[in-house]
């Protein structure tokens, strides 16, 4: 349990972090200095929540006090926890010292959970961004859209997801993207390039982006790569509105991404309400037929477009004064509480009408829509609301092995291109167990690759364990250097021939009369762990240029990476030059 305050605002924010509670009483004791103890007030709050989504996660609520500005706090916080499970008591207790008006704490959610530095092994750390972009390209370098100052390389996160609304969607802008990257996803990759990142996936739909970028590490492991998309705008027929998701799988958990843009304006909250269960039960991924709900772990982000409850009368200038008159590094969701209380998301998912089963850790941030266009200050056209959000969701809180952590919320007020500000939060999910992280069986294995001769027919070999080939498995050809998955110098299909093992002349010749661009043949090694050994013969046009390459292996029966091989350079032959063959002499 963490206790927060702020003597500004009046306000002391109580973080609890329990394991598997669902019933939950926090007393809070505080009084002026020097006064009797008979003045000393007393405030309880009882905090029933059923189905707890992590069991690391937190039980957040605020509690508001008034206080002269010369008076000195004491402040005694008891927790009394009930096990759901053991139904027996616990009893946390904090105090905090006696403090004066003088010092102020920021407020800060992500000392909460977790020390900022990298996870531990087991865990895999996800980086999200969601930005409403507002039809704006990116005008300046992304690098702020990077929150890792004074990271190493090894503190950096496993997977950054990133969602776009309103991009440009022009019918030029839909043709040249469908052939390039678009122009955020561009200047994304020119800045991930730099930390080693690979592009996984983008999925686009009108003006709805989504970008999956990992470690290069990580690659040969992803499996069952799947991508979706839901047109919420104009009944159904437009992709202005709605939502793109991309499922894979990773080290055995399940993972789901989905990027939205709600119905706009202050009297859609049923529209708003509607679009997330559309997305829902429209969304399904894979011959299993996969829902979003039925991954490990969901992450849900994007412009939910919530706002303000708008029954409460504040204006949208009464709301903008509130914000200006906190302190700009302590603008968030407890000390504008008057206004959060407000919040259409908080009380929806409160409510059970959308969201049910999901959790979002508290904003750290200022309502981050609608800012005057690089500006501070917020257009007051419209009440400023906390539209831009990011929640998170783990299949079944009692499984130990389903466990996740929020390290930070926030916003970045740096880049001002919209009229929104851009939202970030990284959190770690515990993917396996440390024993198992680094002893993945992986179904197919390249083998050392040490030269590959350019103009002339290349041979190599792949070690392969409970799995079988299918016609339509096929090979690319990158760059050493790669930066996405998508840019493949050349590749081949398995062909719908295959050899089987056998030792006879006559197998070996039809092998090498096979007119495929790629020829496979099973061969009578077996290794001890009883996988076999493939020959893969490749045309000579496969690799044209001089140069340094990968080859990885793509299967065609679950959209997974099976193998990525060993660098390899690819040299012209050095031999002499037969001029009477050359000429026909």
């Amino acid at each position: 349990m963490t206790l927060y305050h702020s003597h500004d605002d009046h306000w002391l924010a109580i973080v609890v972090k329990c394991t598997r509670f669902e019933d939950v009483q926090c007393t809070a004791q505080y009084a002026p200095f020097l006064s009797s103890s008979s003045t000393r007030q007393v405030l309880t709050r009882n905090i029933r929540r059923r189905g707890v989504r992590s069991l690391r996660s937190h039980l957040i609520f605020t509690t508001g006090f008034s206080f002269a500005s010369d008076h000195v706090l004491h402040l005694s916080v008891r927790c009394h926890c009930i096990s759901a499970a053991l139904r027996r008591p616990r009893t946390s207790v904090s105090r905090l010292k006696t403090v004066c008006p003088q010092e102020h704490e920021a407020i800060d959610l992500s000392r909460t959970v977790h020390s900022h530095g990298r996870a531990k092994m087991g865990d895999l750390t996800f980086y999200t961004v969601t930005y409403n972009v507002a039809t704006r390209s990116p005008k300046q370098p992304l690098e702020d859209l990077l929150q890792w100052n004074g990271r190493t390389e090894y503190q950096l996160p496993d997977f950054c997801l990133f969602g776009f609304q309103e991009i440009k969607a022009q019918p030029q802008n839909l043709l040249l993207d469908s052939i390039f990257d678009d122009p955020w996803t561009a200047a994304l990759r020119d800045v991930l390039s730099g930390y080693n990142y690979v592009k996984i996936r983008t999925v686009k739909m009108v003006g709805l982006l989504l970008n999956v970028f990992c470690k290069r590490k990580h690659v040969p492991l992803l499996k069952e790569m799947e991508s979706s998309e839901t047109r919420t705008g104009l009944l159904g027929l437009w992709g202005n509105k709605g939502a793109v998701s991309f499922s894979f799988k990773i080290y055995g958990a399940t993972i789901c991404c989905v990027n939205c843009h709600f119905a706009a304006h202050e009297e859609y909250l049923k529209h708003r309400i509607n679009d997330y269960h559309t997305i829902i039960e429209s969304q399904q991924f894979g011959s299993s037929k996969k829902t979003i709900l039925n991954h490990d772990y969901v992450f849900w982000f994007g412009d939910l477009n919530f706002r303000l409850d708008h029954s409460k009368l504040k204006s949208a200038e009464e709301i903008a004064s509130q914000v200006n008159n906190v302190n700009s590094s302590l603008r968030n969701a407890v000390t504008l509480a008057n206004i959060w209380v407000q919040d259409e998301l908080s009380s929806v998912m409160q409510n059970s009408k959308a969201f049910q089963g999901f959790f979002e850790p508290l904003p750290m941030f200022p309502p981050t829509y609608r800012y005057i266009f690089g500006s501070t200050s917020y257009d007051l056209k419209r009440r400023p609301a906390w539209t831009d959000r990011i929640l998170y969701r783990t299949i079944d809180p009692s499984n130990e092995t389903c466990i996740l952590e929020v390290l930070s919320y926030k916003f970045i007020e740096t880049i001002q291109l919209s009229d929104h500000r851009p939202v970030y939060s990284e959190a770690n999910v515990q993917i396996c167990s440390e024993e198992n992280f680094n002893n993945v069986d992986q179904p197919v294995i390249f083998q050392p690759i040490n030269t590959w001769q350019l103009e002339t027919e290349n041979e190599i070999n792949l070690q392969i364990k409970e799995y079988i080939p299918w016609a339509n498995d096929w090979i690319g050809v990158f760059n050493e250097k790669y930066t996405s998955l998508d840019d493949y110098l050349s590749y081949v299909y398995l062909p719908l021939e295959t050899i089987e093992r056998e030792e006879s002349n006559d197998e070996f010749r039809r092998f090498d009369n096979m007119t495929s661009m790629c020829r496979v043949k099973f061969l009578p090694e077996v290794f001890s762990d009883g996988s076999k050994r493939v020959c893969l013969k490749f045309s000579e046009t496969m690799v044209l240029n001089p140069g340094s390459y990968r080859l990885i292996y793509f299967s065609s029966v679950n959209n997974s990476v099976l193998a990525v091989s060993n660098p390899f350079i690819a040299t012209k032959q050095t031999c002499a030059l037969n001029t009477s063959h050359e000429f026909g002499w």
